[in-house]
């Protein structure tokens, strides 16, 4: 169905090559336009000279055809070195238009308006192609008239084979209510803000093409004042108080009303019983009648009895796939060649621009109508693209020349997506930037993740893992963070690029100190480490890496120390925010320091290392600023907070624990502001005349935000099941558990204390 003859692949080259060549040449400026224009008036004398003789003729000719195409793209490579890529303007995604002339489903949108205004959620559900999405649209729209009102979200993901995951589905739907996503670590905490956000707002929202229902069991089963519209094909059954509105086929009478329109009231009366036969044959599915329509609205020669009768010689599993492959053989070389492309990919939908890429033109617009109007692609979430879910064949033969073919179109695509995202990761948090990413980053997961990834790649790759990592960051990811690392190792490794490896293993090394996962982590800096030759070729990161592992993986000071130093030494010249943070570490190994020598009976000592620490806190956090770094001028707040504890002077503590709060928030950084609420119930704890009901509740609100393991997790399990009597037992095992990842290797006394405590309640 999908084969490309030769003369078609010449006419698509020929076509690329006149596209790039007009793209290129505005590039020129005036005098670069004025100075060709003049070479070609003197090369057209010189032609008509050479009838008298001179230069060959062919020469001439050549020279007057080549020398603007060839003028416009080294142009183009030269700017191309000093000039960013273009950056889209891009808005946030708004409500799909509302469908005029929905013909057939009176009924069933009946139903669901009554259902949103009686139960609060209604289910729409439908088989592929019964236009379950046009219906919950329409239904959305006389719900909620006001674009104010109006909220959606489109749950499909990149990934052809499966469907996103039900916690990927509560960050999609937060984002759509302008909620932070990376708030939540289970999909049920969700539940509780997307009730905050729609109370009594009159709005409707609807989260459209959900492939099951657990991936929105976790949504409210009623909010007051407003209507929540769950539309898709569900592969399970929802509970008995959830009463699905099934969308079978269309009847007879609207099916013919539908192809009707697209043919016109003169050709249908010329021959009705052919209509009729054809709306029999589509099995009343309205993307097949749209689709058949279509195709015959573009062929207005092709009687409808003929097409009739081609179909009655097939078996209805082959007369869907007819009038597609009747299509396809009408497209032109360059729609033909995007669509073979399309087909191919292991991520389901790209935008506009991608689409261009893939072709390598500046401009795919064309073909992708051409491909729409013909219901062979979709056009989804504004400006993207995907295969239609009918279509059952696949990308091209797998001759050697089409899988070349094929890796010079998914290399075009990386570069691409790295230069893409390269840009707006440069203009984080600006929200036209986080508008790209919450539309991008799942598909830019997927390109990581192409289990052969493509010769010479592997630069590209690692730009488009850096920018995962800005965002995922500061929408506090974590897990998305250590999949988009793990994704990148995996590449790097079989592209055999050591050095992105390495970094990527060192990304994974650092996101696992993060969550409390100090094992993993010191596996993960090993084989980064194992990748540099020797000590003095490692980047300051990694000297960074080590300190900590160090010191989350025992009390060896010594060793501790002599990290940062070289840390220290391997940052460049005139780095302040290094130098700040070498100088925040530092005051963390003092601080520990003085905790082991406290426990052992040293306090003089212990007290004049937190003093120290104290002083060295300052200088860092004024280097912070200096450096204009939110997250580690926080850092430095929230150390400075526990040494003045340490000290004895904890109303200086609390207002560098209010600052550190401040500047987490402003940064998004919810683990960093949970850390802040337990230190605060540790302080609150110590000092009298504090209602245990406050305490407990700064550290219910830090618990979830948490990550499973880790010394604060352990902590605040410790504090509420002191606090919360009857859920000891709970909490005891979930703070033995958060220690879990020390367990069988060394540990710093801090966990065996902690250990200790817990065993003991």
């Amino acid at each position: 169905m999908t084969d490309i003859s030769r003369r078609e692949r010449l006419s698509f080259r020929l076509s690329r090559l006149y596209r790039r060549a007009a793209a290129h040449l505005p590039e020129l400026g005036v005098g670069g336009v004025l100075t060709v224009g003049g070479t070609i008036l003197i090369l057209q004398e010189e032609l008509i000279k050479q009838l008298i003789g001179g230069l060959p003729t062919w020469l001439l000719i050549l020279l007057v055809l080549v020398v603007p195409v060839v003028a416009g793209v080294l142009t183009y490579l030269v700017r191309r070195r000093r000039e960013p890529a273009p950056r889209p303007v891009l808005a946030p995604m708004p409500f799909p238009d509302r469908i005029d002339g929905l013909v057939g489903r009176d009924a069933e949108l009946r139903r669901i308006k009554d259902g949103a205004l009686e139960r609060g959620i209604v289910v729409v559900h439908g088989g592929i192609g019964m236009g379950t999405s046009t219906v919950a649209i329409q239904a959305g729209w006389e719900l909620a008239g006001e674009a104010r009102k109006q909220r959606y979200a489109d749950l499909r993901g990149p990934d052809r084979d499966r469907p996103e995951t039900p916690l990927s589905v509560a960050q999609r739907v937060l984002r759509t209510l302008n909620r932070p996503p990376g708030g939540i670590q289970e999909p049920q905490d969700a539940t509780a803000q997307v009730i905050e956000a729609l109370n009594g707002t009159g709005c409707v929202l609807l989260l459209d093409n959900v492939s099951s229902w657990s991936q929105v069991e976790w949504l409210p089963t009623r909010v007051p004042g407003a209507h929540i519209v769950v539309a898709g094909t569900l592969t399970d059954t929802p509970p008995q108080h959830v009463e699905p509105i099934q969308l079978g086929p269309l009847a007879p009478d609207a099916g013919q009303a539908l192809l009707a329109r697209h043919l016109g009231a003169e050709r249908v009366s010329r021959d009705p019983k052919a209509l009729e036969l054809l709306v029999d044959v589509c099995l009343g599915s309205p993307l097949e009648i749209v689709r058949v329509g279509r195709w015959l609205a573009g062929n207005p020669g092709v009687p409808l009895q003929t097409l009739v009768d081609d179909l009655r010689s097939l078996s209805v599993a082959d007369t869907l796939d007819f009038v597609l492959g009747l299509g396809v053989r009408q497209l032109r070389p360059t729609a033909k060649q995007l669509f073979v492309l399309l087909a191919g990919l292991p991520i389901a939908e790209v935008d506009h621009q991608a689409a261009a890429a893939l072709l390598g033109v500046p401009s795919a617009a064309d073909a992708i109508t051409e491909l729409a109007d013909l219901g062979l692609v979709e056009n989804v979430r504004m400006t993207r693209v995907r295969v239609s879910s009918a279509f059952r064949g696949g990308g091209a033969e797998g001759t050697p020349r089409e899988a070349a073919r094929e890796v010079a179109a998914w290399q075009r695509l990386v570069e691409h997506f790295a230069e893409q995202a390269g840009s707006f990761a440069g203009r984080l948090p600006a929200e036209e930037a986080r508008t790209w990413f919450a539309m991008e980053d799942r598909v830019l997961l997927q390109v990581l993740a192409r289990k052969a990834p493509a010769p010479r790649t592997g630069r590209a790759l690692a730009r488009i893992a850096d920018a995962l990592e800005a965002w995922f960051r500061l929408e506090q990811r974590h897990e998305d963070r250590l999949r988009a690392a793990a994704e990148l190792a995996r590449a790097a490794e079989a592209l055999g690029d050591e050095p992105v490896q390495a970094t990527a293993e060192l990304r994974r090394c650092t996101i696992l100190l993060t969550s409390g996962d100090p094992r993993r982590a010191r596996q993960h800096f090993n084989r980064s480490a194992a990748l540099r030759v020797r000590v003095e070729s490692w980047p300051a990161d990694l000297h960074l890496a080590h300190a900590a592992i160090l010191l989350a993986g025992g009390d060896e000071f010594t060793a501790v120390e002599s990290a940062l130093v070289r840390y220290g030494q391997a940052l460049a010249g005139g780095d302040v925010l290094g130098q700040a943070i070498r100088l925040a570490n530092v005051a963390a190994l003092l601080m520990r320091r003085g905790q082991t020598l406290d426990h052992d009976g040293r306090g003089p000592e212990a007290r004049s290392l937190h003093a120290n620490a104290r002083v060295v806190l300052f200088q860092a956090l004024d280097l912070a600023r200096r450096a204009g770094e939110p997250a580690t001028e926080a850092h430095a707040r929230e150390l400075l907070a526990l040494a003045h504890h340490y000290l004895g002077q904890s109303h200086d503590a609390g207002l560098h624990l209010d600052e550190a709060e401040r500047l987490y928030a402003g940064a998004a950084d919810e683990l960093g502001r949970a850390r802040c609420l337990v230190h605060r119930a540790g302080i609150m704890l110590e000092e009298a005349g504090h209602a245990p009901e406050a305490v407990a509740a700064l550290l219910e609100e830090a618990e979830p935000r948490l990550p499973a393991a880790g010394v604060s997790t352990a902590l605040a399990h410790l504090h509420l099941a002191r606090l919360r009597r009857e859920r000891a037992a709970e909490h005891q095992e979930a703070g033995l558990a958060a220690l879990s990842p020390w367990d069988g290797i060394a540990e710093p006394k801090q966990v065996s204390e902690l250990r200790a405590l817990l065993s003991a309640l």
